[in-house]
């Protein structure tokens, strides 16, 4: 259905342009923030009034161009706002607490074993105020909770919760349960499509339109983004690489009918692995250790992780065309590089001839904190972010005043 719009919605959009043109840019002056976005000064001069006022951006200096008073250059200031992120997996927990730039202030690491609804609700409700209460930030200056939750899972009319990855969740309504016990709105994502969001928002994605994101969690996730917009497919699972069928010689090794992508990225796998083989190890750090010592059973791993990762990421470059692949995620960064190098191999001999463009294949900003990180940034990319949907009018859209989150409650 074709929409329309109207000045109101203008309004909020124009807002939200100047705001990132300065958090990308800055510290600008107005003139130059009007040159940017094509802006009148009057309309600049009355949005940066506002974003004053609300404490989202500050005069950083005053630059003297010629004759006459110098201009003042505006920025972000990193105060105005925080964001929590809490990425939860199988296996782990990770908690951050981040300001309007991006910058953790706190971060919160914890190991767990499938933990029921039940448990992880007290665990990520205790995390949350611990964050907060370390930072010492008001209450009214968090715009929001991010709940990455490994994917694919769906997101009901009621909001209700139904993550594959985490057994025993089914139709429990996670947004809701966390949303009242911290009074603040909840945001869930998919984790890999949060790395991905939080890589367009703060890292090297900024300046690149159209990108993947590879993410290594506990298993095998991805994330798109199409001009500068994450995108989530019809049901909200695009990019999902862990579902995706391993290759034959991968499926007589696991004596299985049809095995996917993800089991062979799975880390606790790969640990029962290792110690069957006489290893004593049981977390990232001690993966990283026999990496660096060329142990043959990770060296092992990693090339056929690359051999089997091959195939679909070149499916990538052909059904999405982006300018860069990025890789990112828990797995240490070591190993990240190591599996980028022997893919950097691979394709090449598996493209025609004929093709001479192909992406950068590059390091995520974020490293192993990627996940919470990126999942930090929603609340804030749900309220500032210019997106294209804000000019639609709709009977249910409900734009809060700048520095107010948008509220997710159903």
């Amino acid at each position: 259905m074709l929409t329309g719009t109207n000045l109101e919605y203008a309004k909020t959009y124009n807002l939200r342009i100047v705001l990132q043109t300065i958090r990308l840019y800055g510290p600008l002056s107005r003139v130059e923030i009007a040159r940017r976005t094509r802006l009148t000064a009057q309309t600049v001069t009355n949005i940066t009034r506002k974003l004053m006022q609300s404490g989202m951006i500050l005069e950083a200096a005053r630059l003297q161009e010629g004759r006459g008073a110098p201009a003042i250059l505006l920025k972000i200031n990193p105060d105005g706002a925080f964001s929590i992120g809490l990425d939860l997996d199988k296996d782990h927990l990770t908690g951050v607490l981040v300001d309007l730039l991006g910058t953790p202030r706190q971060h919160i690491s914890k190991d767990l074993k499938f933990p029921s609804s039940d448990e992880a609700m007290v665990i990520l409700e205790k995390t949350a105020k611990e964050l907060i209460e370390r930072e010492g930030v008001p209450h009214e200056k968090i715009w929001g909770v991010g709940l990455g939750l490994p994917g694919p899972f769906s997101v009901s009319e009621n909001r209700v919760v139904s993550p594959i990855g985490l057994h025993g969740w089914s139709n429990v309504p996670v947004r809701d349960i966390l949303s009242k016990k911290l009074s603040l709105p909840v945001f869930i994502e998919n984790n890999a499509t949060a790395a991905a969001i939080g890589e367009l928002w703060y890292g090297a994605g900024r300046h690149i339109a159209t990108f993947f994101y590879v993410y290594f969690g506990a298993g095998l996730g991805g994330g798109v983004v199409i001009n500068s917009q994450p995108y989530y497919g019809y049901n909200g699972n695009a990019g999902e690489l862990g579902y995706y069928p391993a290759q034959q010689s991968f499926y007589q090794e696991q004596n299985s009918e049809i095995p996917h992508l993800g089991q062979l990225f799975r880390i606790t796998s790969l640990y029962k692995s290792l110690n069957a083989k006489g290893y004593d190890v049981s977390n990232l750090a001690g993966l990283e250790q026999l990496y660096h010592q060329h142990n043959e059973d990770i060296m092992s791993w990693i090339d056929d992780g690359a051999t089997h990762l091959a195939p679909i990421i070149l499916a990538i470059e052909y059904l999405i065309d982006p300018q860069a692949i990025f890789f990112g995620g828990r797995l240490p960064n070591p190993i990240i590089n190591k599996l980028m190098e022997k893919l950097k191999e691979i394709l090449p001999q598996l493209r025609i001839k004929q093709k001479t463009t192909y992406p950068d294949l590059l390091n995520a900003a974020a490293g192993a904190d990627a996940g919470a990180l990126g999942i930090a940034t929603i609340p804030v990319y749900e309220s500032m972010a210019p997106l294209p949907g804000l000019l639609m009018k709709k009977s249910n859209n409900n734009f809060q005043p700048l520095g107010t989150p948008v509220s997710t409650a159903s």
